[in-house]
Order: structure tokens, then sequence, then C-alpha cells
């Protein structure tokens, strides 16, 4: 891996979750969270917006997604849980609001002080004019953190059930080609999957002919077409 991030199979200790609080960004949370869970690692939820203390318009910490009770409804925590036993779970968790007028500088800059070994970003799969008038920050930030990054797209549930912590995850599929070297993607692969302790998991391996580990187009066409997650894993740097 290039530098800030981790090689190949080592443990996830740090998982970022940058979250607008729409519906998507509580789907790709649930999947944040319960990665981070398994691994017992420190999970930062980080929303960027503008905001002024004391204003109507401020934002507010009971806006962040629920750790305990979306723990407390998995059946991890009991419901009247309080903030200290989240720390028995092996869970260490962050909540970072910033007040940046750019959400994407924001977060690099972030990224770069504090390089996260997982992203799990929620993707908007927009099309035509839409796609215009919303200026991308998911897939801008994974290309220029360049860290292992789970995309959780908008039109999908994903493969961790946000009502119960469920793992339904029963497929992966791989696309590889002679470059880059894609033993990388699959060793992080089978490390995820282990970590989710999927029992069967299929795997599927796809000759693409033009797979680029984002290092062009290629992931960010995937993203906007695919109805499942994608994890992607940054080419080795030389």
């Amino acid at each position: 891996m290039g530098d800030g991030t981790k090689a190949v199979g080592e443990p996830l200790l740090r998982i970022l979750h940058p979250s607008d609080f729409s519906r998507a960004s509580r789907i790709a949370f649930a999947h944040a969270l319960k990665i981070a869970l398994l691994a017992k690692a420190e999970l930062e939820i980080v929303h960027v917006q503008p905001h002024r203390i004391d204003s109507e318009k401020d934002v507010h910490w009971t806006e962040f997604p629920g750790v305990r009770s979306t723990l407390a409804r998995w059946k991890i925590l009991p419901a009247d849980a309080k903030i200290e036993e989240v720390a028995t779970t092996g869970l260490r968790i962050k909540k970072v609001l910033n007040a940046e007028s750019d959400p994407l500088e924001a977060k690099v800059r972030y990224c770069a002080e504090q390089p996260p070994d997982l992203l799990v970003l929620a993707v908007y799969q927009r099309d035509g004019i839409s796609r215009w008038l919303h200026k991308p920050v998911t897939e801008p930030l994974a290309r220029r953190v360049r860290a292992m990054t789970l995309f959780v797209p908008s039109q999908c549930e994903g493969f961790i059930a946000p009502a119960n912590g469920a793992v339904k995850l029963r497929r992966i599929l791989i696309p590889v080609d002679h470059e880059p070297d894609a033993q990388a993607a699959l060793e992080e692969a089978y490390f995820l999957v282990t970590g989710l302790g999927c029992a069967e998991i299929e795997f599927r391996l796809l000759h693409s002919g033009f797979f680029d580990a984002l290092r062009g187009n290629t992931t960010e066409r995937v993203l906007h077409s695919a109805h499942c997650p994608v994890l992607a894993v940054p080419a080795k740097s030389d």
C-alpha cells in the first residue's frame, strides 16, 4: 500500500465514516459499526457542515447516528446502557463535527492528519441533471485519500441488516487483470469475510480487462451502476 495505508492483512484499527445524516449514510453507518464492533476498532463518525454555535441552524451531537441505540437494537447492549458501557464491547467511538465550508477538502485534510485503515462511504448514484447539480464528494475523497474503502450505494441495503446487525454476505465478485496485481484485493476480501464470521462465501474472479483499482474512472463507473456494496483496495505503490 502507499504511504499512510495499512499493510494487507493488518487488523483494522481506525475506521472512518463520514456522515451527512441521510438514510443512505445510516445504512453505511450500520456497516461501519458492525465491522468496527467485530474488529474491536476505533470508529470515527465525521460530519462536515458550516454551522453557528447556539444558532437555530446549528448541528447538534444528537443528530449523529446513535451508537448505543443501534447496539441495543442489535441486542449487544441493554436498552438503558450508559455511554461508558460501549467500551465494554471493545469499541472506541469518536464523533467529529467540522464547520469548514468545503466538505471534500475538510475530509481530505482530516484523513491526511489521521489516516484511516478503512473508509466507509455512502454513494449517491445520481444521473442526468441531478449528477451535474450536486458536487461529488464520495469518489473524489476515496481517490485522494487512497485508503481501502467500502462504498455502500444508496439504492441498496448492503450486507449488514440495520435492524438487527445480521450479516447477509453470500458471494463476492472480484475483477482481476494483469495490472494492477489483484492479490491485495483477494486477501483483503478474505480478511473481511473472516472478520465478519461468514461461514460460507462464494468468491468469483472476473477478468475485466480494464480494472484500474482507483487509478482512473473504472471504479467510479462501477459505483454508479452497482446494486451492492463495493470494496476498493488501492493498488500498491512502487
